[in-house]
């Protein structure tokens, strides 16, 4: 019996022996302001020393003890929202386990009754892109629209929703003749009205919209047109991000290019990285990305060595009354940026505050694009500057991040 006890205590012993109970993550912020965003980890180094098969379920704790939310990202990064002080560290306490429920912060999905709407959100805002359905019906819609919000929570669905609902509710009524109370019902439900969360009052059409990639010809922009497929590589709680691919097309004579763009947002951040490649290119070509200028103001524009930005003014600046503020941001490398005006005037559209680049067959385009408004923390035109600047160098200086077994 003693020998029984002694064999099954070894077993035990070689048993934990063999994995790491708790893996130490540090956070350190080598820059001397506050830092809030979402941290990147080697989540296969992180499964390597708690020794458990990579994927399996795991519970992340801060100095308190409590949980916190993460997320396993699809490019093998173990993503948590961190805060920081300057000069100062964070430490993350990560063990196997189940982790309790994690609330989302970023949702994204294609809404094929809405002529294949693709949109997505975070906390701070949400961003559309328009798919095959809307092609067909020749409706030219190009860019990247913005649909502003003015509260942190997910709300894009029950937009979505209302508008469905209001509009066979409108029909109905229309059938017996209350065409009044069909208007009132369009109106208390229409995406471009804001009802207490935001709205959608950006206006995008033949453009760029804000941060869609275009090929510049001289100085004529070819605009992309509705994706023709897309895949969900990810899906929250912290970042979602989604592949659109385009279809084949004839750019300055080289024929069935075809566009890849793959588009990520965090929660907190109001920038969506994105990067841009196309296959069957025979020779380079000149991309760019930027921003829609309208007619109603085209003094607002900033064109910097690395960004553009630009103070929208609304589908309706007479009613609406504030700016929409819209960046786009190229810190890997771009050959310049400029404002390239409309041969002709194409409705409001004055032109495009774009930066551009040379670029090969398969080389990654990689940018940021994004936007902000009173109603969610962008004050005016020199606080988005602030912003810019401010994800310019956090870019420049990230956080780092160090792995170790606890008490190792």
């Amino acid at each position: 019996m003693r020998m029984k006890i002694q064999h099954l205590l070894c077993a035990l012993l070689l048993s934990s022996a063999s994995y790491a109970q708790e893996v130490s993550v540090k956070i350190i912020n080598p820059t001397a302001r506050q830092r809030h965003e979402v941290v990147q980890i080697d989540a296969r180094e992180v499964y390597a020393q708690l020794r458990v098969s990579y994927g399996s379920s795991l519970i992340v704790r801060n100095a308190y003890r409590q949980q916190v939310t993460y997320q396993l990202s699809h490019d093998s990064l173990l993503l948590v929202d961190s805060k920081v002080r300057p000069m100062g560290t964070v430490t993350y306490t990560v063990v196997p386990g189940q982790a309790m429920p994690m609330k989302s912060a970023v949702d994204g999905r294609l809404y094929a009754w809405r002529v294949d709407d693709f949109t997505w959100e975070n906390d701070l805002g949400a961003y559309r892109a328009y798919g095959p359905a809307l092609q067909r019906t020749g409706e030219k819609a190009f860019g990247i629209d913005v649909w502003l919000k003015s509260v942190p929570r997910l709300v894009v669905v029950e937009r979505y929703h209302n508008v469905f609902v209001a509009n066979r509710q409108g029909a109905e009524w229309r059938k017996q003749g209350r065409n009044e109370e069909a208007d009132s019902v369009k109106r208390e439900n229409s995406l471009h009205l804001d009802h207490g969360n935001g709205l959608d009052c950006y206006n995008v059409g033949p453009s760029l919209g804000c941060g869609a990639p275009g090929v510049l010809i001289g100085d004529s922009i070819v605009m992309p047109y509705c994706f023709q497929r897309y895949k969900v590589l990810e899906n929250g709680p912290l970042r979602f991000t989604v592949e659109f691919v385009y279809g084949k097309t004839t750019i300055d004579g080289q024929k069935d290019v075809v566009e890849h763009r793959r588009i990520s947002l965090d929660k907190g951040s109001y920038f969506n990285r994105t990067t841009v490649w196309y296959e069957y290119l025979r020779r380079p070509i000149r991309v760019c990305a930027g921003v829609v200028i309208h007619s109603a103001d085209t003094k607002s524009i900033r064109l910097g060595k690395d960004f553009v930005q630009y103070a929208d003014p609304t589908d309706s600046p007479e009613r609406h009354s504030f700016q929409i503020y819209v960046a786009a941001v190229f810190p890997y490398g771009i050959e310049k940026t400029r404002f390239v005006p409309c041969s002709r005037l194409q409705g409001d559209i004055a032109g495009h505050a774009i930066g551009e680049k040379i670029l090969r067959e398969n080389e990654r385009f990689v940018y940021y694009f994004g936007a902000g408004w009173t109603g969610r923390g962008v004050e005016n035109q020199d606080v988005w500057q602030q912003k810019i600047d401010l994800f310019r160098q956090n870019l420049v200086a990230p956080l780092k991040v160090s792995i170790a077994v606890k008490g190792a």
